[in-house]
């Protein structure tokens, strides 16, 4: 199922290439998703068909991410696009999504799972079903954004201390929306909160060993000499670790 379903992506994603480095990084992003898909998957006892599933989510999820920089060249949506929504957009049309997979027995999971990937939320009303496959990519997708500040694919520039309201959502253990934020510094937050929604154990012990967030805290904080923002990612750094130290090994699985 999944080898078909590749073969068709790499197909769909090929004339993207001429639009820059960006696409091969989103290209590389998606497979690196898809592999987080099968662990966590797996990790959660799910049935072969389940894991497979779980892959063509990580899979598709950003499918909607070409058109976007193709159009606009840009991947911010709330200046442009709602990714999540145009990748579906683009299963629905004329049925494309039959390319991945040919049983439409899993077509809500996906799609939903799709929606809802990059919302600040996932709302009450989903199935359990959806709700495990929408935790899933989101814990997936994460984990991968994660690893592009450590590769520095992504690597943002800080202009002073994270604002009042910004410091203080991270130190009360929660995630930041993006339209809150106020200045470059606070960008920083986004990342930093993701913690906050990560849903599976595996993946707080996929963070843990990998020391993603040490790393990243200790990067941006040698990256600006503001002694006020040094104290806050020490403040910020506690609470995580205190977060994914709780929850690597206490928290049931979802």
């Amino acid at each position: 199922m999944i080898d078909n379903a590749i073969e068709e992506f790499k197909k769909y994603t090929k004339d993207y290439l001429e639009y820059g480095k960006m696409m091969t990084l989103k290209i590389n992003h998606t497979f690196r998703v898809v592999e987080n898909c099968e662990k966590i998957a797996k990790s959660l006892n799910m049935s072969n068909e389940e894991i497979e599933v779980a892959k063509i989510i990580g899979l598709l999820h950003d499918i909607g991410r070409f058109e976007q920089w193709k159009k606009y060249n840009n991947f911010r949506d709330y200046e442009t696009v709602d990714h999540a929504e145009l990748g579906i957009e683009i299963l629905k049309e004329n049925n494309y999504i039959r390319k991945y997979i040919e049983d439409d027995k899993y077509d809500d999971i996906i799609l939903t799972s799709i929606k809802y990937h990059n919302k600040l939320t996932i709302p009450d009303n989903l199935t359990e079903e959806e709700r495990k496959f929408a935790k899933l990519i989101r814990d997936a997708d994460k984990i991968d954004i994660l690893y592009l500040y450590i590769d520095k694919e992504i690597d943002l520039e800080l202009d002073n201390e994270f604002t009042e309201d910004t410091y203080k959502t991270l130190l009360e253990g929660k995630i930041v929306s993006r339209p809150s934020l106020k200045t470059k510094t606070d960008r920083l937050s986004v990342a930093l909160g993701f913690i906050f929604d990560i849903n599976y154990q595996y993946s707080f012990k996929d963070l843990k060993e990998k020391d993603y967030y040490n790393q990243i805290i200790d990067y941006y904080k040698n990256k600006l000499d503001n002694d006020k923002f040094k104290n806050q990612l020490e403040e910020i750094r506690k609470v995580i670790n205190n977060y994914i130290e709780e929850n690597a090994y206490v928290r049931q699985e979802i």
